[in-house]
């Protein structure tokens, strides 16, 4: 009998347990806008059901329940907030640090960095790390750009002539993923060549492993396969051997280098070397895939639009000389509109449209008047709010002109927002809108595009970050071309 008696007690516990975890908090916040949670236990299992689709979700319920709701996954409870006052409110003036649940796939993968660092120590590391982005960096990062852009238009010159379709995501990946590798840490990865992929890989793991913010901070336990292990390892084998190159070539210098790079700045912070490997993980990372998405988005849009397409050539045909490949590093201040181009394709497929996540410090009221605890999760849904009808006339077109305009203050400081806000804001927008930027108008240039197949059937999907595909995700626009010049 005694032993029965524990038994129940122990099961009573957990019964305890799972109640005030699971059931209490929903019943708790059940007058607060949002669906109502399905079970008790997995709360809106709708959104396990969207897959790819959680963006369309997320606008479904935002119509439903208006521009702050919220939603559950499990035992956690997530704010969802379109409105730009709240933005603007929690992000410039709260400057709320980043959800550790939420960004903890990130940190598995590539290990700490500014992406999740808390202050004091974001806030110096950063500073360290923005004074590489200016002087010679510039024309040295733009130089790199150019080379590998020859380097792709080879093989492109090679497509056009024959007519055969592929797919401009995977081959603008690659020249991305060792311009940025050049200009930052001084190597190239090899991606145009065919040395390896690692980093792809990398980019699938993160995305797989980001199921486990419903398990956090449990999941901080659970480790991922050995397959995903073998990878990381041979990741971090391969940076810390870099970093140990860059630091004897430094010590064999006799005088300091003039054009210091990201990897320069990093050794010279002191940082432990795990903080350094994270941070070359995360510019990796976000150079490579966020980038690549964007250009392949604006690739599509001008394809679909004659005007913008005309528009834009006329102004690569401006800029670039003769038989110069690209637009020269003076010349990019005299295209206005491969800026207006590149701000439209952010605003309509940021890679990034799944938006920021923030944790709160301590209870405050939201300007729209909804109340929200200390250690509360809100997402700021970038694509959202860069489609909402009450900021953007005509949001779900693609229209360029939008940006040429100059009486959109209000826009500017808080309906556009593809690399976030505030000071935790993304530290490589300029080399993101750089490449981007370059890319555009020497493809323009030398290059007509068509896309291949059903426009109608891509649209943005994804499950972490966005990307423009099928609903499955198996496939991306695919395009041909031919020479202009």
């Amino acid at each position: 009998m005694e032993g029965v008696s524990v038994g129940l007690l122990v099961l009573g516990g957990i019964i305890a347990l799972m109640v005030k975890v699971f059931v209490l908090p929903k019943l708790w916040y059940a007058d607060f806008p949002g669906p109502k949670p399905e079970s008790y236990l997995f709360g809106n299992t709708e959104m396990a059901r969207a897959a790819n689709r959680v963006i369309q979700l997320q606008e479904k319920w935002m119509r439903e329940h208006g521009k702050t709701y919220q939603s559950w996954i499990c035992h956690r409870r997530l704010i969802v907030t379109v409105d730009v006052e709240n933005v603007r409110f929690c992000l410039l003036k709260k400057k709320l640090r980043k959800s550790e649940a939420a960004y903890n796939n990130i940190k598995v993968v590539f290990g700490s960095g500014l992406l999740v660092q808390p202050d004091p120590a974001h806030r110096i590391n950063r500073r360290a790390l923005s004074k590489v982005f200016h002087g010679e960096f510039v024309p040295n990062f733009h130089k790199a750009i150019v080379e590998e852009l020859a380097t792709l238009c080879r093989w492109l010159d090679v497509q056009a002539e024959n007519g055969e379709a592929f797919e401009p995501e995977t081959v603008i990946s690659d020249m991305v993923g060792d311009a940025t590798g050049r200009s930052l840490f001084g190597q190239s990865y090899g991606y145009q060549s065919g040395q390896h992929a690692l980093v792809k890989d990398l980019i699938d793991i993160a995305n797989e492993e980001a199921w486990k913010f419903i398990l956090y901070p449990i999941s901080k336990l659970l480790r991922p396969s050995k397959h995903k292990r073998e990878i990381l390892a041979e990741y971090r084998r391969r940076n810390q051997a870099l970093l140990d190159a860059r630091r004897r070539e430094r010590a064999e210098q006799q005088t300091p280098k003039s054009n210091p790079d990201l990897l320069d700045a990093l050794i010279e912070s002191g940082r432990p070397d795990h903080e350094i490997l994270g941070e070359i993980g995360i510019f990796q990372f976000a150079a490579l895939d966020t980038t690549t998405r964007a250009i392949t988005a604006a690739l599509f849009e001008l394809t679909g639009s004659h005007d913008a397409t005309l528009r834009l050539q006329k102004e690569a045909d401006g800029l670039i000389n003769g038989s110069d490949l690209s637009v020269g590093i003076d010349k990019l201040d005299e295209s206005p509109f491969s800026r207006a181009v590149w701000m439209e394709t952010l605003r309509m497929h940021g890679p990034a449209g799944h938006g920021t996540y923030r944790t709160t410090d301590e209870d405050m009221t939201l300007p729209s008047g909804h109340f929200v605890p200390k250690n509360s999760d809100i997402c700021f849904p970038m694509h959202l709010i860069h489609h909402d009808e009450d900021l953007w006339e005509e949001a779900k077109s693609f229209k360029p002109d939008r940006f040429l305009q100059t009486s959109s203050g209000r826009r500017a400081l808080t309906g556009y927002q593809p690399f976030s806000q505030g000071e935790r804001n993304c530290i490589g927008q300029f080399l993101a809108n750089h490449v981007g930027r370059v890319t555009l108008l020497t493809f323009l240039r030398r290059y007509e595009w068509k896309l291949v197949g059903d426009r109608a059937k891509f649209g943005d999907f994804g499950d972490f970050g966005l990307r423009l595909s099928t609903e499955d995700g198996l496939e991306s626009p695919r395009m041909t071309i031919s020479r202009r010049h």
